[in-house]
C-alpha cells in the first residue's frame, strides 16, 4: 500500500493565525467586563472568550485616552465639514442682511415720497383734483423702485385708478344724432309749450298727462325734462 509523501503530518501543529477583533467586538467584552463585580467573573470572562488580560487593559487604556471613538463602527458618507457649513452658513446670513437694505431702502423711499405728497391741498374740488394727479404722478415715479403695488399702497392711491390714468386717453368721437332725436323744429315747438302761459306753474309729468288726454304727443316725460334741463 503506497503512502501519501505530500499530506500533512498530523503530529506537526501548524502555525496560529492572529486573531483579529472587530470594534463591535471590543465594546462589547469592555461592556460586560465592567458589568463583573465577583472574583473570578473577569476570569471566567477570559477563559470563556480566550482573551488575556493585558487585552481588557489596552483597550480600557484607550477608552481613558479618548480613543473610544477609535473602537466605535463608523459612519458612512462624507465626514462633516464644520469650515463647510459655517460658510453657508455666512452666506445665507450675507443673502438676509441684503435683503433687508434692499427694503430699508424701499421703505426710507416711501417715507420722503410721502412726507413730499402726502399734504392736505384744502376740501375744494380743483384742490382735491390737483391734489389726485400729484399723487399719482408720484406713484408714477416710485413704482420704478418699490414696484407698482407698495407705490400706490404707500400713497393711498387705487390701483385700477393708477393703471387707468396711464393709458393713453382716446379722443371722443361725435356721437350721430339718434334716428328718433327731435329736429329742432320739434325742440323748439316743445320749447315754447313748456313756458307758455298755461303750463309755466306746472311739472312736466302733469303737462304730459294733460297733453295724452287731449290726444297730443309730442315727446317723452324724460325728454321734456332734459331739454328744460339743457335750457
Amino acid at each position: 500500500m503506497g503512502v501519501n509523501l505530500n499530506a500533512p503530518d498530523p503530529e506537526i501543529m501548524g502555525k496560529k493565525r492572529r486573531r483579529k477583533f472587530t470594534a463591535a467586538y471590543k465594546l462589547r467584552i469592555l461592556e460586560e467586563a465592567d458589568t463583573c463585580t465577583l472574583p473570578g467573573q473577569i476570569g471566567a470572562l477570559l477563559r470563556r472568550e480566550g482573551l488575556y488580560a493585558s487585552n481588557l487593559t489596552t483597550w480600557r487604556r484607550q477608552r481613558e485616552e479618548g480613543q473610544l471613538k477609535a473602537l466605535s463602527p463608523r459612519k458612512r458618507g462624507r465626514k462633516p465639514n464644520p469650515d463647510r457649513h459655517l460658510a453657508k452658513r455666512v452666506a445665507q446670513l450675507e443673502r438676509e442682511n441684503q435683503r433687508l437694505r434692499d427694503q430699508i431702502k424701499k421703505a426710507q423711499k416711501i417715507i420722503r415720497v410721502q412726507k413730499k405728497n402726502l399734504q392736505r391741498c384744502g376740501d375744494l374740488p380743483s384742490q382735491a383734483r390737483n391734489r389726485r394727479e400729484q399723487l399719482i404722478r408720484a406713484a408714477v415715479q416710485l413704482r420704478t423702485e418699490v414696484g407698482t403695488a407698495p407705490a400706490c399702497d404707500a400713497l393711498g392711491i387705487s390701483r385700477a385708478t393708477f393703471y387707468r390714468r396711464l393709458k393713453p386717453t382716446r379722443a371722443q368721437a361725435n356721437r350721430p344724432a339718434p334716428p328718433l332725436a327731435l329736429s329742432d323744429q320739434e325742440r323748439q315747438t316743445v320749447i315754447d309749450l313748456l313756458h307758455c302761459e298755461r303750463f309755466q306753474d306746472a311739472a312736466p309729468r302733469q303737462i304730459f298727462a294733460c297733453l295724452l288726454d287731449e290726444g297730443t304727443y309730442h315727446c317723452s316725460v324724460r325728454t321734456m325734462y332734459r331739454i328744460l334741463r339743457d335750457e
